[in-house]
């Protein structure tokens, strides 16, 4: 089958290029029509979490400026570098919702750089799960992809949990192949597990080499998102040669290249 129409489904505003960039930049170089849907691309309203006003600071966005309306110029730009078109879902990120009790669900660890998400029980996510899948359901609807691209949910953040859970929903009920791709930064520091809901299976992994092209588009369109790339590049930080390095010890030749995994969806096993 020859892949024409491809949506991307990225839990954050970035994680689809961190993760996927140089597979899209190939597949809009080759001709197919690419689709990123950012699930929690959502604007939020003030008063802000501490964690989210510390993540705002870190990324060198002033107080008097909307974080998420910066982030996603970021993204368009981004994106159409790579040759993909955007659409930006409305939920809210992590750092900006409450837990059922009212407080905020993350937080931040002093001194460092990362969030402490509040752990929650299944059922007080089945409502956001449900609306997530319905606003997958709506734009596969509208794009007809032929091939469902996402995360694998390596980090085991609850908002990458829920886009790849609704998207797998999403393409079983509607038999469209889906794949799910290797989490970058967070792969690049160990693998971590990947646990899919059940009646699903993964595949064998597989490394999609690109032209070196696709590699420079990646690595350019991740330049594009200053207030993020501040958290994995830096004097003392050499991201993008871990991104290389990364990318070496999956290589059967030495390119570049990402990883990503076939799902074998319920109806498959029958």
């Amino acid at each position: 089958m020859v892949v024409t129409r491809i949506l991307a489904i990225s839990p954050h505003l970035d994680d689809a290029v961190l993760s996927f960039g140089a597979g899209l930049a190939q597949a809009a170089q080759n001709g197919a029509k690419v689709t990123v849907y950012t699930v929690f691309a959502g604007v939020a309203r003030p008063p802000y979490s501490p964690a989210a006003e510390r993540m705002h600071s870190i990324w060198g966005i002033s107080p008097d400026e909307d974080a998420v309306l910066h982030r996603q110029k970021e993204d368009i730009a981004a994106l159409g570098h790579l040759g993909a078109e955007h659409v930006h879902g409305e939920f809210l990120d992590s750092i900006y919702r409450k837990a059922p009790d009212g407080r905020w669900l993350t937080d931040h660890v002093e001194g460092r750089q990362k969030l402490k998400i509040e752990k929650q029980a299944p059922e007080s996510n089945l409502a956001l799960f449900s609306e997530v899948k319905a606003a997958i359901g709506s734009v596969v609807g509208e794009f007809a992809p032929t091939l469902i691209v996402t995360c694998a949910a390596l980090s085991a953040h609850i908002d990458n949990e829920i886009t790849r859970d609704a998207s797998l929903a999403v393409a079983s009920e509607r038999g469209i192949p889906i794949r799910l791709w290797e989490d970058i930064p967070h792969a690049t520091f160990g693998s971590g597990k990947i646990e899919l809901p059940r009646g699903f299976r993964l595949g064998d992994p597989a490394f999609g080499s690109v032209e070196s092209e696709a590699r420079t588009r990646k690595f350019q369109a991740l330049e594009l998102y200053p207030s993020q790339l501040v958290m994995f590049d830096g004097p003392e930080k050499n991201f993008f040669g871990a991104l290389d390095e990364h990318a070496g010890k999956n290589s059967p030749d030495g390119g570049y290249g990402e990883v990503s995994w076939p799902v074998i969806v319920p109806e498959s096993d029958s």
